[in-house]
């Protein structure tokens, strides 16, 4: 299935898809932003601080990324329904 046919079936699933990586984008930049210090880690680990900040964005990031593999196979044409009854 293309990615214009995925989208012409199911524009609401793909839409979501779309905003969610906005969202997880658009929050992990806010959390590196917060992160006061990025190469001292001294301080208290209670609240924020740069170890959880980059654990944030990791997962963050993550999510981003397996959106785009998402994506990504929805352009895929294979595999495609085999031809019945089997040609050889």
């Amino acid at each position: 299935m293309g990615l214009r046919t995925a989208v012409s079936q199911s524009w609401v699933l793909t839409a979501m898809a779309t905003g969610i990586g906005l969202w997880c984008a658009y929050t992990a930049v806010q959390a590196f932003a917060a992160i006061e210090s990025l190469w001292t880690f001294t301080g208290s680990y209670v609240g924020q601080n740069a170890v959880g900040g980059l654990a944030g964005v990791a997962v963050l990031a993550g999510i981003v990324a397996l959106l785009l593999v998402f994506f990504g196979e929805l352009g895929q044409t294979d595999p495609a329904p085999q031809t019945w009854p089997p040609e050889e």
